[in-house]
């Protein structure tokens, strides 16, 4: 929650959960770059999909400093939901001269 917020917890809980049930969203949620988009559904309608795999490192976050810096995770499907853990690690840029 924000300084924003002008409501208690719930009423925004349940605005996401109406969201949710109704398949809208603010931004369109992606799979590490915006190329993957995410498509979403309410949890208590769909079973999960019996995948259990890991994906490999997947963007976390970005900041646009300066100086830019971006943030990863090892991200893993487990019985298939994908966890994203609240903060990504940080990976040094390279300092060599490579892009």
């Amino acid at each position: 929650m924000t300084d924003r917020a002008t409501k208690q917890a719930a009423a925004y809980r349940d605005q996401f959960r109406r969201r949710v049930t109704r398949g809208a969203c603010f931004h369109q949620p992606y799979l590490g770059t915006r190329e993957f988009t995410a498509d979403f559904d309410d949890p208590d309608d769909t079973p999960p999909i019996e995948l259990t795999e890991d994906l490999g490192v997947m963007l976390h976050t970005i900041h646009f400093g300066p100086p830019i810096r971006m943030e990863w995770f090892t991200a893993r499907l487990d019985q298939g939901v994908l966890h994203v853990p609240a903060h990504g690690i940080e990976v040094p840029a390279a300092t060599d001269g490579r892009a």
